[in-house]
């Protein structure tokens, strides 16, 4: 369990950090693909959360499946906003993301059931890493593509601070 749910995350990670900042840049996002992907992101962490703050019981067990099927089927629905013309690393990269999105949400599924993460402190804090990225990975998101990027530029106007 413990190479299985390292390779993944760690994979996933490199593979976001590819796709959010190199190949998104190079052609820009909408504003409903920012929008689709803040809502993905929010719902990815507030599941993986779960098996990291919480201790696993049979109320939460339903509470973790449901949000973790809710965030596969938003992942799904974020092609629906992707321009028709993106280039196939782009796809690949996206399709991989998507293989990887429910492996790593059952990971932490039984990591959490079997009390993985209560019992191998290190584990929990490399975990806790990997959420803090995906926080920061938001953070970026709703930051760069709502108030530095410009969609249309010279519409907005620029505050130059003086020394």
């Amino acid at each position: 369990m413990i190479l299985f749910i390292t390779f993944t995350t760690l994979l996933h990670a490199i593979l976001f950090t590819y796709d959010e900042y190199i190949l998104h840049k190079r052609r820009s996002l909408s504003q409903k693909e920012v929008n689709s992907g803040l809502i993905d992101g929010l719902l990815f962490l507030s599941t993986v959360a779960m098996t990291l703050f919480t201790t696993f019981s049979e109320v939460l067990d339903v509470v973790y499946i449901s949000l973790a099927c809710l965030s596969c089927i938003a992942i799904i629905k974020h092609e629906m906003f992707l321009p028709g013309e993106i280039t196939v690393e782009e796809r690949l990269v996206h399709v991989t993301l998507y293989i990887l999105h429910p492996l790593i949400l059952y990971a932490f599924y039984i990591s959490w059931k079997r009390d993985f993460f209560g019992t191998n402190l290190t584990y929990w804090m490399l975990q806790l890493g990997y959420f803090a990225l995906g926080f920061k990975a938001i953070s970026y998101h709703v930051i760069y593509w709502n108030y530095i990027y410009e969609r249309n530029p010279g519409t907005r106007k620029r505050i130059i601070l003086k020394d």
